[in-house]
């Protein structure tokens, strides 16, 4: 099993990441986007082979990624993504008896400023992305970012949690804000019928801000809650306004 994480910048939990899965496999990979901090020196302490590739979007940045593993079952993980030791245990016990599916899907706990949160736009808390694959199986679907994995014959379910570690500080929600709606509007921006988007951009955040917050439950975590719904409010309302700005270079 190939093992691999994206970075740019990741050294806050890069060490603990590397150091909890480097005893599962002989190919370490870590695909940097141009890190300036100390991201490259902790991947090389970790024994981890390093290639960089510039960002341009999630998926492509996957692909690439597992281009380079060397085996056809890849384990991915994000750079803010902490496995716990129960999970490690159980992938170990997977691999010497044989993986039996194409992919798992595996729980994530979602933690918000220090406090595990019951969801975050576009996602409720735990969710349970895929995680593990046969690359040979599996392809990614066309989004530029919340990617999804296409083409497997069976699914498998680990219960066994992801530590999530997202969100640290208003600033970084900004920046997140800025980067995944101008995502998400090059998505939209490629949709055929886009002549609702003027309307949508001022009607998609009332019915995000009542779902992320109110029917997913984030009433329950507090302030933490209340800010991660008015960041659903106003991503809905950026991706579509990015994406209106957007419709004079994209072809019709």
């Amino acid at each position: 099993m190939s093992i691999y994480v994206l970075t740019f910048n990741s050294e806050r939990y890069l060490k603990e990441i590397l150091s909890a899965v480097a005893g599962l496999t002989d190919d370490l990979l870590v695909v940097d986007s141009g890190s300036s901090d100390q991201t490259l020196a902790i991947a090389q302490q970790c024994g981890a082979r390093v290639v960089y590739r510039r960002f341009d979007d999630f998926r492509q940045q996957r692909e690439f990624a597992q281009r380079e593993c060397r085996h056809d079952y890849v384990f991915f993980l994000d750079s803010d993504e902490i496995p716990s030791a129960e999970l490690i245990n159980h992938l170990r016990q997977l691999q010497q008896q044989g993986f039996q599916h194409e992919a798992y899907a595996v729980q994530r706990d979602w933690i918000v400023m220090g406090k595990q949160v019951h969801a975050l736009y576009p996602v409720g808390c735990p969710d349970y992305p895929i995680r593990i694959i046969n690359k040979q199986r599996v392809g990614l679907s066309a989004q530029a970012v919340h990617e999804d994995f296409t083409g497997y014959r069976s699914c498998g379910r680990l219960e066994l949690p992801l530590k999530h570690q997202t969100f640290h500080s208003h600033a970084e929600i900004a920046r997140k804000l800025a980067m995944y709606t101008s995502l998400d509007a090059q998505d939209l921006a490629r949709m055929r019928n886009r002549k609702h988007f003027a309307l949508r951009q001022w009607t998609s955040p009332v019915g995000a801000f009542f779902k992320w917050y109110l029917r997913s439950g984030n009433w329950k975590d507090g302030w933490v809650g209340l800010v991660l719904g008015i960041y659903a409010a106003r991503f809905a309302h950026l991706k579509y306004r990015k994406a209106l700005a957007l419709r004079r270079v994209v072809p019709q």
